[in-house]
C-alpha cells in the first residue's frame, strides 16, 4: 500500500507543481493584455505620483528629478531614449499612445511600467519580484497540506484494502474459511462482498470435490479386495493355462487400480492435514536408503545401478519420516521408470539448509511440462502405455510432502541426460511445523509465500 501511497502523491504533486509553473511562466506571454492591464492598475497611484512629480521638466532637469528618485530605490526609474521607445513592442507603444501608461512582463519575476509625460518623454518603471523564500515555503506548505488530505482520504481504503488482502492471500494458501471483513462506511464494502461471494463458492467446490474423492476412494477399498480375493481363489482352481494367465491378467488391472485408489486416499490426506508435519530427527543415509522403496532384484531385472552421492557434512536430518519417506519413493520409482541404467542420489548443504537430488539417465522431461509434472492426474505422452504405468499422482504427493515441509522441488535437465528432481528444504529442529495451509503457488508452480513456524 505504501507504494501506492507514494506513486499517487508524486504523480499529484508533480501535476500541481507543473500546473504553478506553467501559470507563472506561460501565461504571461499568453495572456499579456490581462497582465498589463493588472499591472497598470497596482502602479496606478505611483503613476499618477510620478507624472505630477515630474511634469513641467525637460532635459536636465528631469534627469536631475530622476536621480534624486533614484536614490531612494536604485536603477527603477530610466529615462527612455527614441530608439529604445521605438524598441517597444507594438501593442505597448499603443497603449502608450491611447492611455499614456502601459505594461509589459519579461518573466514571471521581471516585470516593466511604462510612463508617457507631457513632454512626449517616456519613463520606464522596472521591478523584480524577490520573495522566493515566502513563495518556496508556499509550495512546500501547499504540498504538505496536500499529503495530509491523502492520507486523511487513504487511511480507512488503506485498512480496508490491506484487510481484503491478507483474506485474499490466505484463502489463496489454501485457507478456504478465510473472509474479508465487512465495515459499514468502507469505500470498497461491495468489493468485500464479492469476494465473500466467490470464495463461498470456491470453498464449496473444493471441499465438495475433496469429500468425492475420499469417499469413492474408500468406498471402492472394499469391491477392489472382494475382486482380488476372489481372483486369486479362481486362480488356483483353474487347470487351464488360457484361463489363468487371463485371470492373472485381470489381477494385475485390480491391483492397478488398488495402487490408484492408495495414491488418491494419500493425496486427499496430505490436502486435509495441510501444511502440518511432526518432524523426527534422522540418520540420513540409512533413511534415504531404507525408503527409496527399490528392491534388488528389480534393479537387476532392469539393469540398473544407484549411485548415492551423500555428504558427511548431512549425517543427520529433520524431516518427518513417514511422509517424506513417501515422496522419497515416489522420486525413485519414477527414475526407476525411466532411467537407462542409472539413478544418481546426492545429498548435500545449501546455505541455510540442505538439497536433496535424484537424477536418471534416460530421456528427460521437456522444459514446456517440466512444471505440469507435478499436477495431479498430468502425465507425458510416453507414459500413457502400460510399460511405464503411472497414473499422475506420484509427483503431486511429493510437491504436498515438500510443501509440508516448508521447501521448494524444481525439474532440471541432468548431466547424465535425463531429469534432475531438486528439493531444496531449510534446516528445521525436531517438533512440529505449522502453517496455514500449503502454500499458494503462480502459474508456474511457483510458492508464493510461506508462513511456517515451529512449534
Amino acid at each position: 500500500m505504501l507504494p501506492m501511497l507514494v506513486r499517487l502523491y508524486l504523480t499529484v504533486a508533480g501535476l500541481l507543481l507543473c500546473s504553478l509553473l506553467l501559470v507563472q511562466q506561460a501565461f504571461p506571454h499568453l495572456f499579456p493584455e490581462p497582465y498589463a492591464q493588472s499591472a497598470r492598475q497596482d502602479f496606478a497611484g505611483e503613476l499618477r505620483l510620478l507624472r505630477e512629480r515630474l511634469r513641467g521638466a525637460d532635459g536636465a532637469e528631469l534627469r536631475r528629478r530622476l536621480a534624486e528618485l533614484d536614490r531612494d530605490l536604485p536603477d527603477r526609474y530610466r529615462l527612455l531614449g527614441a530608439a529604445e521607445v521605438e524598441a517597444l513592442s507594438v501593442p505597448v507603444r499603443g497603449q502608450l499612445a491611447a492611455d499614456g501608461s502601459a505594461g509589459d512582463h519579461l518573466g514571471s519575476d521581471q516585470h516593466r511600467v511604462y510612463l508617457r509625460l507631457d513632454g512626449g518623454q517616456v519613463v520606464q518603471i522596472g521591478y523584480v519580484e524577490d520573495d522566493y523564500t515566502a513563495r518556496y515555503l508556499a509550495y512546500v506548505t501547499v504540498l504538505g497540506l496536500m499529503l495530509l488530505a491523502l492520507l486523511l482520504w487513504l487511511q480507512p481504503l488503506w485498512g480496508d484494502l490491506e484487510r481484503l488482502r491478507e483474506a485474499a492471500e490466505r484463502f489463496g494458501d489454501g485457507d478456504l474459511e478465510a473472509r474479508a471483513p465487512l465495515r459499514g462506511g468502507s469505500s470498497i464494502r461491495q468489493l468485500c462482498v464479492y469476494f465473500n461471494n466467490m470464495a463461498d463458492q470456491i470453498g464449496r467446490l473444493i471441499q465438495s470435490q475433496r469429500d468425492l474423492v475420499n469417499a469413492a476412494s474408500h468406498e471402492l477399498r472394499t469391491p477392489i479386495t472382494r475382486l482380488e480375493f476372489g481372483l486369486a481363489n479362481l486362480s488356483d482352481s483353474l487347470d487351464d493355462r488360457v484361463a489363468r494367465a487371463r485371470v492373472h491378467a485381470l489381477r494385475c488391472d485390480v491391483e492397478e487400480l488398488d495402487l490408484l485408489v492408495g495414491e488418491l486416499l494419500t493425496l486427499g490426506m496430505l490436502e486435509r492435514n495441510g501444511a502440518r508435519a511432526m518432524l523426527e530427527q534422522v540418520e540420513a543415509g540409512a533413511f534415504l536408503r531404507a525408503s527409496a522403496g527399490l528392491a534388488a532384484e528389480e534393479l537387476r531385472t532392469r539393469g540398473t545401478a544407484i549411485d548415492w552421492v551423500l555428504s558427511p557434512a548431512l549425517a543427520e536430518v529433520v524431516v518427518e519420516p513417514r511422509s517424506f519417506a513417501r515422496a522419497f519413493s515416489n522420486l525413485m520409482r519414477n527414475a526407476l521408470r525411466y532411467a537407462d541404467g542409472l539413478i544418481r542420489v546426492v545429498l548435500e548443504p545449501d546455505g541455510a539448509g540442505w538439497q536433496l537430488i535424484v537424477e536418471d539417465d534416460g530421456v528427460g522431461i521437456p522444459v514446456e511440462d517440466r512444471d505440469r509434472v507435478f499436477e495431479p492426474f498430468y502425465r507425458l505422452d510416453r507414459s500413457r502405455d502400460r510399460a511405464t504405468g503411472g497414473f499422475g499422482l506420484g509427483l503431486s504427493i511429493v510437491r504436498q510432502v515438500i510443501d509440508r515441509h516448508a521447501g521448494d522441488i524444481r525439474v532440471e535437465a541432468s548431466n547424465l541426460g535425463g531429469a534432475r528432481f531438486v528439493i531444496r528444504l531449510p534446516t528445521h529442529q525436531p517438533g512440529e511445523l505449522r502453517a496455514a495451509s500449503a502454500p499458494a503457488r503462480d502459474a508456474a508452480g511457483e510458492p508464493l509465500s510461506h508462513a511456517f513456524h515451529l512449534q
